[in-house]
């Protein structure tokens, strides 16, 4: 009987551990919206995979990117902190992303790392992301700027309406709009802030 205890216990603490190490992952696909120097291009399919780990930190992947004729490859943020409001968890990152593929062009030619800047927002099990990128190739620079997903009804209309009512909305080449429209949009609200909007 003290055998049977012992096996028990031995196997609850092998459960208890197996348990603390669990990651959970979240998987969304949606349409990634990029524009390369502010030119836009035409959105495509692409697909996220939040990966939260037991230390309470999380990483965020963007699977398979190709911008223009470009291949990237994965890109792979790490060690973020989700911060809850409500319903929703925010995910903000500025630093160095992770490119890890061995066969993308352009991750290697950048040394497998990339400047980016990163706010995302899950909520009702949609996910909604802002990234940019600093891609330095040679003597050109490039500025990779990306929506994925469209933002919850409730973010847009408080960027619409109440206190945050947009003074100026724009395309993503920068021309001026007379509301929001299909597509990405830049709304400069009349406290100043400029939220990206895609629709």
């Amino acid at each position: 009987m003290k055998k049977f205890f012992m096996t028990l216990a031995v196997a609850a603490t092998a459960f208890m551990a197996t348990t603390a190490n669990a990651q959970t992952k979240e998987q969304f696909t949606d349409k990634l919206a990029i524009s390369l120097n502010d030119a836009p291009q035409d959105p495509v399919d692409a697909t996220v995979e939040l990966e939260h780990k037991a230390d309470g930190t999380s990483t965020f992947m963007l699977k398979n990117f190709t911008f223009g004729i470009f291949e990237v490859g994965d890109v792979i943020v790490e060690g973020i902190k989700g911060v809850k409001n409500g319903d929703a968890t925010t995910y903000d990152f500025d630093g160095i992303a992770k490119l890890p593929s061995e066969t993308a062009m352009v991750a290697v030619a950048l040394g497998h790392q990339v400047p980016l800047k990163l706010h995302s927002v899950v909520e009702g099990g949609k996910l909604y992301a802002e990234i940019s990128l600093s891609v330095t190739m040679g003597e050109e620079a490039l500025k990779v700027d990306c929506v994925f997903g469209k933002k919850s009804e409730t973010a847009i209309n408080g960027v619409v309406a109440g206190k945050t009512a947009p003074a100026a909305v724009f395309n993503a080449t920068g021309a001026r709009q007379n509301g929001l429209q299909k597509g990405l949009n830049i709304v400069r609200t009349a406290d100043g802030k400029t939220v990206k909007v895609l629709k």
